[in-house]
């Protein structure tokens, strides 16, 4: 039987060598599967550069980047890049995941289309939420909700608008 010489002096019969190439081919595959998916996971567009005032209050930049950046590895799996509620993860929920872009929720005091106050949001987001597959994210620290609270208001323009909402004036946010 014809056999190859390998660089670590191991001779090889060409069975061996093909299982050996397609070894190489799967990992390269792999490792090509794993850029993608990195490149997925990172930072999703430039940082914001100027403040947005949002539910009648003014956010800093650097208050919404860092939202962004913890909205990204935390929420974006389920919630997706876009806020749209179909990130890669959101297949396997049912009921599907929370779309930020109509600002429409369901843990809020309010009735109607009144949208949540920020302490409704932070609580949802800290305590999660049974049975929907919201998991909680008590570990986070305040500040670090608190950002990600603003960040998911920049998904739609309904933040925009003047606050408006008694609740929200009675909260100081």
């Amino acid at each position: 039987m014809r056999s190859t010489m390998r660089s670590t002096g191991i001779r090889l019969g060409r069975g061996r060598r093909r299982k050996r190439l397609a070894s190489g081919s799967a990992m390269r595959a792999a490792a090509a599967a794993g850029a993608l998916l990195l490149a997925a996971c990172t930072e999703p567009t430039p940082a914001f550069t100027e403040p947005m005032t949002l539910g009648g209050v003014e956010v800093s930049a650097e208050v919404l980047s860092r939202g962004q950046k913890i909205y990204a590895n935390h929420c974006a799996s389920c919630h997706a890049v876009d806020g749209s509620g179909a990130g890669p993860a959101a297949r396997h929920l049912s009921p599907g995941p929370r779309d930020f872009r109509t600002a429409e929720f369901i843990h809020k005091a309010g009735e109607g289309d009144v949208l949540p106050t920020d302490a409704e949001l932070r609580h949802v987001i800290k305590k999660g939420v049974q049975g929907r597959g919201m998991p909680a994210w008590g570990a986070l620290r305040d500040e670090d909700i608190d950002a990600v609270v603003h960040f998911i208001k920049t998904f739609s323009p309904r933040w925009q608008e003047p606050a408006g909402d008694p609740l929200r004036e009675a909260e100081g946010q």
